[in-house]
Order: structure tokens, then sequence, then C-alpha cells
């Protein structure tokens, strides 16, 4: 039995959606949300082989719900299909490996075809695929998203549910922990320098060190970034 797990905020369009999944007969929901900080902790909760994602919730995107499952994500496979009114984030979902998009109103026939994608890969995966790392993340500004090339953050901090990426075209904000960005970081160009901060090894200009052996990495643009003792260790003297 394949375990579904359904995000939609419009009730009509969402009691669509679970009689669309009636008609499989190997799908069977294992729960539902309505906005991306409850799809992200329902999803933790059930475990789903597959995420229906609506684009546009009231909190969030479906796109955002993926950035914050990271740590879920590598741990266990999870296909992911979209299900949206908007016919503009093609693109962006299938650069998120999702299975298909598929556009509102869908009838059964189209959405059976999606499902049929959903078995072909869940029968292929016998084993957890090779890491890939993230070359690039989706951001906004000014209601409109685009992708943010990885070569172009300089460094990362934590700021409470979000991470805040300083790059060279600009501050973005996104709903990611600095554990599941780690995870989703080629280790050969960021490192994590502290409980809240991860840099580009690339963009570090000079390392200062103090008295208490902790130390100030200075960036190539001159802003600066503490490491703590804790990351000595495991990341520091990886740079030196």
């Amino acid at each position: 039995m394949i375990r579904v797990f359904l995000v939609e905020d419009e009730p009509p369009a969402l009691r669509k959606l679970e009689r669309l999944v009636a008609g499989e007969p190997d799908l069977a929901v294992c729960g539902s949300a309505s906005t991306v900080s409850e799809a992200i902790v329902g999803i933790a909760g059930t475990r789903p082989n597959l995420a229906i994602l609506d684009i546009r919730l009231p909190d969030g995107t479906g796109f955002e719900i993926l950035q914050g499952l990271d740590e879920i994500l590598e741990q266990r496979s999870l296909q992911t299909v979209f299900l949206t009114a908007y016919d503009e984030y093609a693109l962006e979902a299938f650069n998120v490996a999702a299975l298909d998009y598929m556009l509102k109103p869908v009838s059964q026939e189209r959405f059976s075809a999606a499902i049929e994608r959903v078995r072909e890969r869940l029968k292929t995966e016998t084993r957890p695929p090779e890491p890939r790392y993230t070359r690039r993340f989706l951001v906004e500004r000014r209601k409109a998203a685009y992708f943010l090339p990885v070569d172009s953050i300089r460094h990362i901090v934590a700021d409470r549910n979000y991470a805040l990426l300083h790059s060279d075209l600009g501050e973005f904000a996104i709903r990611a922990t600095i554990e599941g960005l780690q995870k989703r970081l080629d280790p050969a160009e960021f490192a994590r320098v502290s409980r809240s901060a991860i840099v580009r090894v690339a963009a570090i200009r000079e390392v200062r060190l103090s008295e208490d052996s902790n130390c100030v990495l200075v960036m190539q643009s001159g802003e600066e970034v503490a490491c703590s003792r804790k990351y000595w260790t495991s990341a520091l003297e990886n740079l030196l």
C-alpha cells in the first residue's frame, strides 16, 4: 500500500483530491495539511511514500515544505507530485525532482497516470540513491521566485525557523534549519563553523584567533562570522 499525504488549503479541493486517491486501489491517505508548517510536522510524523502538494499556501509554498523536510528526505525516500491551479511553477517543480505536475481541475485518468509514475519509481528504488548536493536554492523577493546559485553564497546563519543566506546577490530567508542545510551542501565547499552558522570555504579571507581558542572568520566581503571552540576540530582545522 502506498501511503499518501495531502497538502491542500481549500476544503472543496481537498475533498476532490481524497476522492481521486480513493479511486486508486493501492493508495491510502495517512494525513493532510493546509499550511506549510502543518505539512512539515505531519509528513515528519506519518512518513508517507508520496506527498501531493499544492503550490500556494497561506504561509508559504509547496517548495518550502520540501526545503523544511531535508533531514527526513535523506533518511527515507519521499516521492512528490504537485497539484495546483498555477502553471508557471512547472520548471521549479521538476527541478526539485517532482514526478509530475498536474493542473486543476484534474481528471481521474490524468491522476491515475501520475500515480503510475509513482508506482514505477517506488519499484525501482531498491537501494538508497547517491548523495546529491544542492547547487541552487529557490528564493523569493518582491513576490518573484528564482534560483540562487550556491556558489554566490558567502555564509548562512540561523534565524529561528529560517536560515538567512548572505550572498553576492543579496540576503534571502528560506524555511530551513542549519542541520538540514549542512546535509544538503557539499562538505568540500561549505563548512559548519558554529551551532548557527555555515560558511563557504572559498569566501573566507582570513582567520583571526582569540585568547579563548574561539576565532572569527573574515569573509572576502569584509563580513565577520564567529567560529566556536566546539567546531574547531571538526570544521576549522579542515579549512586551514
